[in-house]
């Protein structure tokens, strides 16, 4: 295919037409087509061209032009063309992990399986494109799946290689009944790996192995703290207790076996989604919709305020939108004579793991959900918000804030520069947390003003628009 100097694809419905720019010293090459064998020698030279460049694309179809004059508009097969050994290593399907063999590289590898270099190093955390053979990377899989014609959940549960059950269980659904548009979230590899590794039988105090270590994982995937140390101790049937204590299907005796393995089992499928759209100033973070391990916000900034202390701390920090707002949203209340100031803002992933885990073995699960969120489901991770105090509290935080001057102003006056008080008084049942009138979340002026308007929470908005 020397003869192509140039290619251009277009998108088209269910596919892509493929452009040829030949040499224009090539004018005779138009009347080669008449000839039938000629034309045949030609398309498999184009189906070699597109296994190398295009692989793992769908082309529909292909124009040939010499300058600006088309000399040929050929059909071509509606499959996808895989690429032919664009990587020779194995790959475990059920773990989504490849393993590097000689040759591959990550551009290699992200083509293979239709993803990014840029996700790629991201789900492996590598600093750079250097990967030796017989190293194992995560193959990234996408959060979500858009219900298309003639799709059924058996068809997508095929499809990335986990069950009818598991599918359902993930996105709560009742029926296998889906509908053209609806966005089906699919659960990641390892959330899979953690369920399917979980022992059957009976374990118990004295009950040691590998069997008692994929228990502890499973219960630290869902927010506790155990050593995987594969000792079932008493810090193990303790937690085991705490567990079995929020569901009245169970008994709690702090043993595990098949009917606690089960509810185990839901429980990690049920805990929540992976938002796609972390980024968004409008994504919903609550208990149901978490934020990736590893996204932290972009131009993340120290706004401009009076904070609670001195020293630099990552808690000052906010998305640089939102830091402006807040910085708004301040002056206009020291124009009034109101004295607000910042304690806590952007909150990384490990940093809430730690919080909340430390809550958790205190305190136990269900009582530490109330009042603390779990890595990921904590709004502070994506920068957009923060914790508000005031002098009339000790610059603590305290639900009688919402009775101070600063409270009510702040209640009355946030939406002005787009936050939301976002756990309201009386909504505890819809956001699932207790009553914080200082946690702030900004969200644009046009939706927190609707929320405002309509005394609703973000919950209600979404339900209400999406």
């Amino acid at each position: 295919m020397d003869w192509v100097i140039d290619h251009k694809l277009l998108k088209e419905d269910d596919g892509y037409r493929l452009i040829l720019y030949l040499d224009k010293g090539l004018t005779e090459f138009s009347n080669e087509f008449t000839d039938g064998n000629y034309k045949q020698n030609i398309k498999e030279q184009i189906k070699k061209y597109i296994t190398k460049n295009f692989p793992n694309l769908k082309i529909k179809g292909i124009n040939i032009m010499v300058g600006s004059i088309l000399i040929a508009s050929l059909p071509f097969s509606s499959s996808v063309v895989k690429a032919q050994s664009t990587v020779s290593g194995s790959y475990n399907s059920r773990e989504g992990i490849y393993t590097v063999e000689s040759g591959d590289t990550l551009y290699k590898i992200a083509n293979h399986f239709n993803t990014t270099v840029y996700k790629l190093k991201d789900v492996n955390k590598l600093s750079n494109d250097l990967i030796y053979v017989g190293q194992r990377l995560q193959i990234p899989r996408d959060n979500s799946y858009i219900v298309r014609k003639g799709d059924a959940l058996y068809k997508i549960a095929y499809k990335y290689n986990i069950t009818i059950k598991q599918l359902k269980l993930y996105n709560k659904l009742n029926n296998d009944i889906i509908y053209i548009g609806q966005k089906i979230y699919i659960p990641q590899n390892n959330t899979i790996n953690t369920i399917e590794q979980l022992p059957h039988g009976i374990y118990n105090i004295n009950s040691n192995g590998e069997h008692v270590k994929r228990i502890q994982n499973a219960l630290n995937v869902l927010g506790y703290s155990l050593n995987e140390d594969g000792d079932y101790n008493e810090k193990t049937k303790t937690v085991i207790l705490d567990f079995q204590t929020q569901y009245d299907g169970l008994i709690n005796d702090g043993i595990y076996g098949p009917r606690t393995m089960e509810y185990l089992k839901r429980a990690i499928l049920t805990d929540h989604i992976i938002v796609d759209n972390p980024s968004d100033i409008k994504v919903l973070i609550n208990k149901d919709n978490s934020l990736p391990s590893n996204y932290k916000p972009e131009n993340l900034v120290v706004p401009n305020i009076d904070f609670t202390f001195k020293e630099f701390h990552e808690k000052k920090l906010m998305r640089k939108d939102a830091a402006i707002a807040l910085e708004n949203l301040f002056r206009a209340g020291k124009k009034e004579n109101i004295n607000l100031y910042g304690l806590s803002g952007y909150r990384s992933y490990n940093r809430q793991k730690y919080i909340f885990t430390s809550k958790v073995m205190r305190e136990g699960m269900k009582k530490a959900n109330e009042f603390s969120a779990k890595p990921g489901e904590s709004e502070h991770q994506t920068g957009l918000a923060m914790d508000v105090t005031s002098n009339s509290v000790g610059y603590g935080l305290s639900q009688y804030f919402g009775e101070t001057r600063e409270g009510k102003w702040l209640r009355e006056n946030a939406h002005k520069h787009g936050f939301i008080i976002r756990y309201p008084e009386g909504k505890e049942d819809i956001t699932g947390y207790k009553y914080e009138p200082w946690h702030i979340r900004y969200i644009g002026k046009e939706v927190s003003t609707e929320i405002k308007d309509n005394n609703i929470t973000l919950e209600e908005y979404f339900y209400k628009n999406y």
